[in-house]
């Protein structure tokens, strides 16, 4: 996509899949706050899985960006229940939307993904030249898979027919209107749980799952809702640009900002006996830098703030 000026989103008719959900809804705000019209979509609106729904998006909406946030997507235990029902879904959205803006008249789709589409063995930090030396593993892969495939469909779209678009793949996100149902949370969401109801019930311990050397990168959700407002008509062609801050966190310090921020004052135990994970992760952000995006929100600040949030928002 070509660059434009900076009141880029004024009047444009924006679709959202998956803007109900945790990014699709600060995603929303962002694009709203700089003046885009801005349309909200779940399953219940339109069944992506079916190809009629998809082209019916776009025969009623009739959009002029696509923000693709929707996802069949869950924790750990989920994705080793559903590996097919993941991959399926994940491939079939994305296919038949793509499709349709195809066949719409080549209107621009944002490609939400994942670095779970990254091979376990790619050097770090993460380099989106590397998503192809190695296939997705661990129990996401399926899901990886799945969401590499549209980096794929995409550009060869965008080779055959000129579609235009571009794949984001944002890092760990987290923040206010988080998943934090134990079953579907990650690991900021999960952790604050945990450390809000110990501290609330004055427990001596909390017990972390591994050994808390892993590291991982972070990106507050609103970060990520402002550089997909950013580079979604920025960037220059459909090449796959990660979205993160740059800074490799360890779990270990993860949770003792968790539990500073949620008045923790016991001890914090981990239990070697559970798996890790992978031992590393983080990404290469100089293509989005390139582009204008920096991440502003201070891990600490966000997770104090995602705190707050949660011990207001809870039952």
């Amino acid at each position: 996509m070509t660059p434009v000026a900076a009141n880029q989103w004024a009047g444009r008719r924006v679709v959202v899949t998956g803007g109900r959900g945790f990014l699709g809804t600060w995603t929303c705000r962002q694009l709203a706050a700089e003046g885009a019209e801005v349309t909200a979509i779940g399953r219940a609106d339109f069944d992506l899985t079916d190809q009629a729904d998809a082209g019916r998006l776009f025969a009623e909406l009739r959009p002029d960006v696509v923000i693709h946030a929707a996802a069949a997507c869950g924790g750990i235990g989920a994705n080793v229940a559903n590996p097919g029902h993941f991959l399926h879904a994940n491939a079939v959205m994305g296919l038949h939307l793509l499709e349709a803006a195809r066949r719409a008249g080549g209107v621009p789709i944002v490609l939400i993904s994942t670095t779970c589409a990254y091979p376990e063995s790619a050097p770090l930090p993460l380099r989106e030249e590397t998503l192809w030396e190695g296939r997705p593993t661990g129990a996401t892969g399926p899901y990886g898979l799945a969401k590499r495939l549209l980096h794929e469909a995409l550009d060869a779209y965008h080779r055959q027919y000129g579609q235009p678009g571009v794949v984001l793949i944002p890092a760990n996100l987290y923040g206010p209107g988080d998943h934090f149902e134990p079953e579907n949370s990650h690991v900021v969401a999960a952790l604050i749980r945990r450390f809000v109801e110990a501290t609330d019930a004055g427990a001596a311990e909390v017990v972390c799952w591994g050994t808390g050397t892993p590291t991982r990168e972070f990106l507050h959700v609103a970060d990520a809702a402002r550089a997909i407002a950013l580079l979604a008509t920025r960037a220059p062609d459909p090449a796959p640009i990660n979205l993160g801050t740059g800074v490799e966190t360890p779990i270990r310090d993860l949770a003792r900002l968790i539990a500073a921020a949620a008045g923790f004052q016991g001890a914090i135990r981990w239990d070697a006996s559970k798996p890790d994970g992978q031992p590393r992760r983080s990404l290469d952000v100089q293509r989005a830098r390139a582009l204008g995006f920096e991440a502003r929100v201070d891990l600490a600040a966000g997770l104090a703030e995602t705190v707050a949030w949660f011990r207001e928002a809870r039952p």
